[in-house]
C-alpha cells in the first residue's frame, strides 16, 4: 500500500497529519509526505513539521519519505501522482475564512474528481479513528468501498458500521428508528440488493471484531450525513466508480461530491486504480 499524505501548510496541517498518520498505521502503508506552501520562506518550518511526522511513522516501522515545495497545491499533488503510482491520496481541508475554505474544498474536490485512485479529504477536527461508517450501495460497484472500509477499520481496531440507504418513504416512516424490522426482512429476501448487503456484512464482520449493519430510507446523501452525525463516526467511506458507465457512474459521482462538500468529518472516496 503506497500512500501520499499532503498538507499545504495551513493552520489545519496538524489535524491533517494526525489523522493521516492514523490511516497510515492502520493500513501499514509506505508513505510519502508532501508539503506545499505558497511562500518559500515557510519551507523550512513545514519541513521540520513533516520530519517529525516522518519520525513517528518510521518508529512504527513504516517506510516514509518527505518532499516540500512551494507553488500551486493542486498542481503539486497531481504531478506527484503522475510520478508515482499511489493507492491512496490523503489531503486536508482548510479552516479559517469561508472564501479560503471554499478554495481548498474546491481543490480537494477537483483532485477527487480527477484522480484515478482513492482520495481521503480530512475535514473537521477529528484526529482519532475509532468509528468508521462504510456506505454500501447494494450493487457490485460498491465492492471496493466495502473492502477498503473493512480493511481500514480492522487495521485501526475501529468499530465498523455498514450503512445502506434505500428509496424514500413518506416522511412519517422515515429515519432509522422505524427501520429495524425492515432491515431484517430485506436481508432475508432473495433480491440482488439483499445478496449484495449480505455479502457486504459478511466481509466487514470477517475483518472487524466490532461491526453492525444499518438501513435508512430517504435522500441518500442526507441519510449518510445524518447517520455520520448520530453515530459520531470519525470517517465516512463511500465509492465513486470510474469503471462504471452511464447513469451509475453519474449518480455515484454526484453522491460523492455532495457528501464530500457537506460533511464535517473526513471522507474517503474509493476508486479502482486505472
Amino acid at each position: 500500500m503506497k500512500m501520499l499524505l499532503c498538507t499545504i501548510g495551513s493552520k489545519r496541517r496538524k489535524v491533517t497529519l494526525q489523522f493521516g498518520v492514523q490511516v497510515a498505521k492502520a493500513l501499514d502503508a509506505d508513505v510519502t509526505l508532501l508539503g506545499v506552501t505558497d511562500k518559500d520562506v515557510r519551507q523550512a518550518e513545514l519541513t521540520a513539521i513533516l520530519e517529525r511526522t516522518a519520525a513517528e511513522l518510521s518508529d512504527r516501522g513504516l517506510a516514509v519519505s518527505v518532499q516540500v515545495q512551494s507553488g500551486d497545491a493542486e498542481a503539486a499533488v497531481m504531478e506527484e501522482k503522475k510520478r508515482t503510482q499511489y493507492d491512496l491520496v490523503v489531503l486536508g481541508s482548510l479552516a479559517g475564512k469561508r472564501s479560503r475554505r471554499r478554495f481548498l474544498d474546491s481543490v480537494g474536490m477537483h483532485i477527487i474528481e480527477q484522480a484515478s485512485t482513492s482520495v481521503l479529504l480530512v475535514k473537521g477536527e477529528r484526529t482519532s479513528l475509532s468509528r468508521v461508517l462504510i456506505c454500501a450501495s447494494g450493487t457490485e460497484h460498491g465492492h471496493l468501498s466495502i473492502w477498503a472500509g473493512a480493511a481500514l477499520a480492522c487495521g485501526a481496531g475501529a468499530k465498523a458500521t455498514v450503512l445502506h440507504v434505500t428509496e424514500a418513504m413518506p416522511a412519517m416512516y422515515g429515519g432509522l428508528d422505524q427501520m429495524e424490522e425492515t432491515l431484517a426482512e430485506l436481508l432475508q429476501s432473495d433480491t440482488d440488493k439483499a445478496r449484495e448487503l449480505r455479502w457486504a456484512t459478511q466481509v466487514v464482520k470477517a475483518e472487524c471484531e466490532i461491526s453492525e449493519v444499518k438501513l435508512r430510507r430517504g435522500i441518500v446523501a442526507d441519510e449518510i450525513l445524518r447517520e455520520a452525525e448520530v453515530g459520531d463516526h470519525d470517517l465516512i467511506v463511500l465509492g465513486s466508480s470510474q469503471a462504471a458507465g452511464g447513469l451509475v457512474r453519474a449518480l455515484m459521482g454526484d453522491l460523492a461530491r455532495e457528501v464530500v462538500t457537506r460533511a464535517q468529518r473526513p471522507v474517503l472516496v474509493v476508486r479502482p486504480i486505472e
